[in-house]
């Protein structure tokens, strides 16, 4: 429970314009368009998409390189290139 505090202290710290217009402009979108269930749907299908990749992504780092200290740049260079192989999968698949 320590956990989902301290990540949601993080997100509000750092990311709270980004949430305040994720969620304007998600009213925004509800508003105007024709068929909101096929926008929920989508958005639905983009995040399941998203997440499943941030997790693929963090399962084969983790396999690979195993937990990163980021002192050694090298680890750092191939978390990225696995980071940017797997949304490109994901974007392109």
């Amino acid at each position: 429970m320590q956990a989902i505090k301290e990540l949601i202290g993080r997100l509000t710290k750092y990311y709270w314009l980004e949430a305040i217009l994720a969620v304007f402009f998600f009213i925004i979108a509800l508003l105007f368009v024709y068929d909101s269930f096929a926008l929920l749907s989508a958005i639905a299908r983009k995040v399941a998409l998203a997440t499943s990749g941030l997790l693929l992504y963090y399962v084969v780092r983790y396999l690979k390189i195993g937990t990163i200290e980021w002192e050694h740049p090298y680890d750092k260079i191939y978390s990225l290139v696995i980071l940017v192989y797997i949304g490109l999968i994901f974007a392109f698949g």
